[in-house]
């Protein structure tokens, strides 16, 4: 209805000016016209046929049948004498006294409108919830009977977030239990983690467990082309949040509006936003209290964050919201498959799967579970079958299979070389991550991929373990080198150099891990992350010492890997054979083929309750980023 109101509106204001122009536009002068003496001239010649006269205008028609006009000088009253004595026919059309009006309106009413329009908007833009198109009214979803059907058992994988999110729930049922004691509510409390965490989903459960109005509003609905309509917005919410006190008000993406103040300039395209971010300080902690009003935030980057947003009085509590561990991503399993009713088969090990994907967010393991259940739909069958979920993760992690991708042999048999040369290397490191399986099948990027299982969650690494990560990586070129000569290797390296380089520079400069150097933290620069950054805080004698050691540990990582590959070369080439007829290969066959060589490896195949996934190597992935080595606490 009040759409259909705003409508109408806009539709009579429209008819009104279109109106206004077409009756009170300026007129065409016509190419006929003639002046009175002219005309006079043609009466008394007997060349006016007929004549029409209208106020002051004269339109008459010649004897040889053209249309002339004129207009009667002020005052000249013997016109229509002139005409009959001269045998015209005469028409008089008689017309009323309103010449002035007339002349006033054409003057003055586009004027008037385009006013009244301009008065309008106005009064839109900073009026209250009852105009007819309310810019300053706010976007702000209202629950009040209609909580959110989330509850804290629906979340899970966050159990230290859930414990510090009761105690709010509490003092909404039960304020006087804190206040007794002289204890307030936090006016606000901020949600900060990676994309897909559960930040929303733990701002809703929230709502749906306390017994209180839910306000719901998006950092971008603030923003605006109009000025001023973001800090009308801000006001209208809390002025709705005051009504309905005591309430939760959820603000999804604060950083749309609570980007920090750059604090230089005179105005300029920031000054929206900017009057939008200090209403909403004003309105979070000023002079006026929101007694009642509680502020959850959810923001993916708090480091932009404006300070004074994050001040206590304001945002009280900043939560961060962890990656679940495994059992964290155990538990968020479980609640995607009893919420979704999914049918699993026998075989089916959740604890397997938590373990297989590490660093999965919520968001993550629920498209898991959604990509196993749409493969078992696609294969026809009943249930959803361990298969179907080690093929959801492997296309998540590694990109889609494409099996009709054009690879010669010769290519194919470059790129088995090179991933078998990165699992030998890795099978004789004793510190390198177990081996869980290696494929030459194309996927996303990359044409073919070593895959390694840790089997706990690592969170420091020692200099004897990122080494052997190095070798690794070398592992893929030396193969190359050694079956196809220098000539022979190939740009599906890129990737592994890349990263190799990285690892080698913060080996030296990030975590002072060698004597040449010593215990010494050079910063990294934005555009090249494995190279100093170029500041004063480093002498040039130092950067070229860094250089020279980055260098020398590469260098002698190579020859290693190199030398490996080289003594065990028969191994290799049985290792490739197998692995180019059957594309892929487990660790479990590759060990076969090492003991048959009497090859001594230093390592394992990963056991069945894995912790971590390490990809090692991306042969086709020039383009790919560097995977990054968690860098010690």
């Amino acid at each position: 209805m009040q759409f259909s109101k705003s409508l109408l509106i806009w539709f009579l204001i429209g008819a009104m000016m279109i109106l206004a122009f077409n009756l009170f536009g300026s007129r065409p002068v016509a190419d006929n016209k003639v002046s009175f003496t002219e005309f006079v001239q043609m009466v008394n010649e007997s060349k006016i046929k007929e004549a029409t006269i209208k106020g002051e205008e004269v339109t008459a028609v010649t004897v040889d049948g053209k249309r002339i006009e004129t207009v009667i000088p002020t005052g000249y009253d013997k016109i229509y004498d002139i005409l009959t004595e001269n045998g015209v026919k005469v028409n008089v059309i008689p017309t009323e006294n309103s010449s002035w009006l007339v002349t006033l309106l054409i003057s003055w009413l586009p004027i008037l409108l385009f006013i009244g329009l301009w008065i309008f908007m106005m009064r839109q833009m900073s009026g209250g919830s009852n105009r007819a198109f309310s810019f300053a009214k706010s976007k702000a979803k209202v629950y009040l009977e209609e909580k959110p059907d989330v509850k804290l058992d629906d979340v899970a994988g966050m159990d230290e977030v859930k414990e510090e999110v009761k105690e709010l729930i509490d003092f909404l049922r039960e304020p006087q239990r804190f206040q007794k004691l002289g204890g307030r509510a936090p006016k606000g409390i901020l949600f900060y983690g990676d994309p897909g965490v559960g930040k929303t989903l733990l701002a809703r459960a929230i709502a749906g467990e306390a017994n209180v109005p839910f306000i719901s509003i998006s950092g971008s609905d603030f923003v605006e082309m109009f000025v001023g309509v973001g800090a009308a917005r801000v006001r209208d919410l809390f002025e709705t949040a005051k009504k309905n006190a005591p309430c939760l008000v959820f603000i999804d993406e604060i950083d749309a509006v609570g980007r920090a103040r750059s604090g230089v300039g005179f105005g300029g395209g920031h000054d929206e936003r900017e009057q939008t971010l200090n209403q909403l300080l004003v309105e979070l902690d000023g002079f006026d209290a929101n007694e009642g009003i509680i502020v959850i935030a959810a923001t993916n980057r708090p480091d932009i964050l404006d300070p004074a947003l994050l001040r206590p009085g304001r945002f009280d509590r900043q939560i961060s919201v962890p990656k679940p561990d495994v059992k964290g991503r155990y538990e968020i399993l479980k609640v995607h498959i009893n919420k979704k009713k999914i049918p699993l088969g026998d075989d089916v090990d959740l604890m397997v799967i938590a373990r297989g994907t590490p660093g999965f967010s919520g968001a993550d393991l629920a498209n898991v579970v959604n990509e196993a259940a749409l493969l078992a739909a696609r294969r026809r069958k009943e249930k959803v079958t361990m298969k179907e979920f080690e093929d959801a993760m492997d296309r998540i992690m590694m990109g889609l299979e494409r099996k009709g991708m054009a690879i010669t042999p010769d290519e194919k048999e470059k790129i088995a070389y090179h991933e078998v040369g990165h699992a030998l290397v890795g099978v004789m490191q004793e510190a390198a991550d177990p081996l869980h399986k290696i494929s030459i099948i194309p996927r996303g990027m990359a044409l073919g991929v070593t895959v390694n299982l840790p089997e706990e969650d690592r969170h420091l690494y020692s200099k004897k373990e990122l080494m052997a990560r190095l070798l690794q990586l070398f592992g893929g070129r030396a193969a190359e080198e050694v079956f196809y000569g220098k000539d022979g290797i190939t740009t599906g390296a890129e990737n592994d150099l890349m990263r190799a380089t990285e690892l080698a520079y913060r080996i030296v400069a990030s975590w002072g891990m060698t004597d040449e150097l010593g215990p010494i933290h050079v910063p990294t620069s934005r555009n090249n992350p494995f190279m100093p950054s170029g500041s004063p805080d480093i002498s040039e004698e130092t950067a070229r010492k860094i250089d020279e050691q980055v260098r020398k540990i590469l260098v002698e990582s190579y020859e290693k890997a190199r030398n490996i590959i080289e003594l065990y070369k028969d191994a290799v080439i049985d290792i490739v054979e197998l692995l180019l007829d059957k594309e892929t290969i487990s660790c479990d066959e590759m060990f076969k083929i090492l003991k048959e060589h009497n090859v001594p490896v230093m390592n394992r195949c990963r056991k069945k309750e894995v912790e971590n996934v390490n990809v090692i190597s991306d042969s086709s992935a020039p383009d790919a980023p560097p995977g990054g080595i968690p860098a010690p606490a």
